[in-house]
């Protein structure tokens, strides 16, 4: 299948690789089109993974780029290295919000849009502050008392975010201006994220580990330095592990699986796929879209699904597969030659 198996991670659930060979990956953000946005921490650059090109990396660079959001179509970037968040323009960025920097250059880190869908949420964390931010820069408001707050996730549970604070590894709430600890005895947690059943996950870098505080329980670890974590669209899991340079899926639910890259079909010939399950998942799954291709049959248990790709007159083409199961949405991207 194109999406291997990631190697040294030891969980009870499928963990996929979905990229390699980025630079120090940092935050993500998982894009309405299906594809993850990543910060690569060393060279600044952002790459997008998933779709057509499988993986490309954005003209723009951001000095030790952190944190991820978009509002309204914009993508906004946390500047650890100059204590600032961008927003990125056609040709570079622009700085939207200039922070405090401190000596150590241990600026901020994490950000997320807010639940409204207009404005950011940004950590400050050297100063303990977490901040509300319209997209013009302004300062909505301010609340404090963290350590070093290091994630922020939009919790529409609650009607408020999780905030993840390293030096006081410990996983906090944070509604209005009202702060409730929701689970300490995590060293340098670096990010939290809630589950549609309630379950609070985290990254913990120095012990490699994603670890549900809800049960207690490790969903994966012999994770290299984890600095990213996020959703994807069918709910299963992305992580970044940094000093492997990878990007991964640690499949709660259900994921695509597809031919390997570039295959080469016969006149006439269908594409089969198939889906890799999480332990205890047995919801069905069917065919939501296909995009330059016409569906065949869905899949069902071990039984592979088709579809019939457009025409290829290039050299390689792509078709866009879209799986559904409920309201959670999963996509591949099969590139093949006729």
């Amino acid at each position: 299948m194109a999406r291997p198996v990631a190697p040294g991670v030891s969980s009870a659930n499928p963990v996929l690789l979905l990229a390699s060979g980025l630079n120090g990956p940092d935050d993500l953000l998982y894009t309405d089109d299906g594809t993850v946005l990543v910060g690569e921490h060393t060279d600044g650059h952002i790459a997008r993974v998933g779709g057509a090109a499988g993986l490309v990396r954005l003209p723009q660079v951001v000095p030790e780029a952190e944190g991820i959001a978009q509002v309204n179509g914009t993508t906004y970037i946390a500047d650890q290295f100059n204590a600032r968040v961008v927003a990125l323009t056609g040709t570079g960025v622009q700085t939207v919000l200039q922070l405090q920097a401190v000596a150590s250059g241990e600026n901020l880190d994490g950000l997320s849009s807010n639940l409204k869908g207009d404005g950011l949420i940004v950590p400050d964390s050297p100063h303990g502050t977490v901040l509300q931010v319209g997209v013009a820069g302004n300062v909505v408001s301010r609340v404090g008392g963290f350590a070093r707050p290091a994630g922020a996730w939009p919790d529409p549970s609650v009607g408020g975010y999780l905030i993840a604070d390293e030096n006081a590894s410990a996983v906090f709430e944070l509604t209005g201006g009202t702060v409730k600890r929701l689970a300490g005895g995590l060293p340098g947690v670096d990010d939290a994220i809630r589950t549609d059943a309630g379950h609070v996950l985290v990254i913990l870098p120095a012990s490699g580990r994603l670890l549900d505080v809800t049960t207690g329980t490790n969903l994966a670890s012999g994770l290299r330095n984890p600095q990213g974590l996020g959703f994807d669209g069918a709910q299963n899991v992305l992580v970044t592990e940094s000093d492997n340079g990878r990007l991964d899926l640690v499949v709660s639910t259900f994921a695509i699986t597809t031919p390997p890259a570039n295959v080469q079909l016969a006149p006439g010939q269908p594409i089969c796929y198939g889906i890799v399950r999480a332990p205890g998942f047995t919801d069905p799954v069917t065919i939501q879209e296909v995009v330059n291709g016409l569906p065949l049959t869905d899949p069902s248990g071990d039984t592979p699904g088709q579809l019939m790709p457009g025409r290829c007159i290039d050299p390689s083409c792509t078709v866009t597969l879209v799986l559904k199961s409920g309201s959670k949405l999963e996509y591949a991207s099969i590139t093949y030659r006729d």
